[in-house]
């Protein structure tokens, strides 16, 4: 997997697979004085919370990984095959077909909360991880499986513009001190949504689904780290989003906890009586009393207090440079000859940082590892997964083999010895199919 940030999510739930646990050659796992205390600080940090936020308790086991070496360090040993004991912690090393990244796994026994080592160092963001991921864990239990929802409106101008003004009055009203101003910010934040999703369809849905998933992640490790400054560390982190690159899967780690955190101010039981289905931005317009006009006009009333022109300008060229980059993704990934790779039931991890919409076809991750019967596909550079997470599709063109499958400028497959790449349906592409 590449050096930088791995998704935070292993995709769909049933993507969350169960396997045994393989020994590990010495020197082959994280350290254990780091892991104790990352282990002692999640721990400490759900027990403050004691359950009151979910209902239920987010402390459970947990793993660090080395996605160099695939060995673990765990806080607690497997279920049904035993990890080796060194001191307070267990140490491990997980098969190829389970995805390292930051996020919950099904794996020896166990529903683990996984982190990708090394972890950050500083605070708030080592508290806001811990507990992020650890909801993860939990979601389930609490009626909030995994989802996923692909957001090609996110990619537009007109999509990118109204969600950048959309943070910046979600800034506006956490930064508010004064009721009304904080309502009247509030507003202005959904009212640029809900023009958004008046012009694109099928974005309400899509934005809620993963404002459930990952936003309310978000919204839980902010909650529960023990920052002083969480309010002011959540507007300077809005402000980040205002730079963002891709949008698509990236936006809910933004809106998600912006949202939780109204809410939490404006009723704080409100998870009591949420209906599980009904995304955030609608129960806090219920609770406020709000009903937002979509209409053009609005949009431009209220977009003159965030620099809309400025913002406005900025995507229109932008919209001109993405062009030709979806033109250069389609000629490769869709146009040209490629490697189809069957994914459906497989499990994920990706970085959702770089995820570009290439609709109908599907979306487009920069980093993405898929694991399934086969073996392992692993992609440093660009790979276009199916609309409905059935194929994940790269060029291949100057792919070699190799002694285990086959490996191009920015992919490489290892197969399984059962299964073999055959060619597909069109002239030039290939698949893969078992032997017969």
């Amino acid at each position: 997997m590449a050096s930088h940030f791995i998704g935070r999510r292993v995709g769909l739930a049933a993507a969350l697979l169960l396997f045994s646990a393989t020994g590990v050659a010495a020197g082959a796992q994280p350290e254990a004085a780091p892991a104790m205390a990352a282990f002692e600080q999640a721990r400490s940090l759900c027990e403050a919370d004691g359950g009151r936020t979910w209902g239920v308790s987010l402390c459970g086991p947990m793993l660090i990984a080395d996605p160099a070496t695939r060995g673990v360090i765990a806080s607690m040993d497997g279920l049904e095959t035993p990890l080796e004991r060194d001191g307070t912690v267990f140490r491990g090393r997980l098969p190829d077909a389970v995805p390292i990244a930051n996020t919950a796994v099904r794996w020896n026994g166990r529903v683990w909360t996984m982190l990708v080592a090394p972890l950050p160092k500083d605070e708030p963001g080592r508290s806001i991880l811990l507990m992020h991921e650890a909801w993860h864990r939990i979601q389930d239990q609490i009626g909030l499986k995994a989802a996923n929802a692909d957001q090609p409106q996110l990619a537009t101008e007109a999509g990118r513009a109204s969600l950048r003004l959309e943070l910046r009055a979600l800034a506006a009203a956490l930064g508010a001190t004064d009721p009304v101003a904080r309502r009247v910010a509030v507003e202005d934040a959904l009212t640029f949504r809900a023009w958004r999703q008046a012009r694109f369809p099928e974005a309400q849905a899509a934005e809620d689904a993963l404002e459930r998933h990952e936003g309310l992640a978000e919204y839980t490790g902010r909650l529960l780290s023990r920052d002083d400054a969480m309010i002011p560390h959540l507007a300077e982190h809005l402000g980040k989003g205002d730079r963002v690159r891709e949008y698509a899967r990236s936006f809910a780690y933004y809106t998600g906890p912006a949202y939780g955190l109204l809410l939490h101010a404006a009723a704080p039981d409100w998870k009591a009586s949420w209906d599980r289905r009904e995304g955030l931005p609608q129960l806090l317009a219920q609770v406020l009393g709000l009903e937002m006009a979509a209409d053009d006009a609005a949009f431009a009333a209220r977009g003159a207090r965030y620099g809309a022109t400025t913002i406005q300008a900025e995507e229109a060229a932008r919209a001109l440079e993405q062009a030709t980059r979806v033109a250069s993704l389609r000629s490769g990934l869709v146009d040209g000859p490629v490697l189809v790779a069957p994914v459906a039931g497989a499990s994920f991890s990706f970085d959702p940082n770089t995820v570009t919409p290439l609709p109908p076809e599907g979306t487009v991750y920069g980093v993405i590892r898929a694991a399934a019967d086969w073996g392992v596909l692993t992609v440093e550079k660009n790979g276009l997964l199916s609309t409905d997470w059935s194929c994940l599709t790269v060029t291949h063109v100057g792919a070699a083999p190799t002694d285990d499958g086959l490996k191009s400028e920015g992919w490489t497959l290892t197969l399984k010895p059962e299964w073999r790449v055959t060619p597909g349906p069109r002239d030039g592409d290939w698949t893969i199919e078992r032997r017969p």
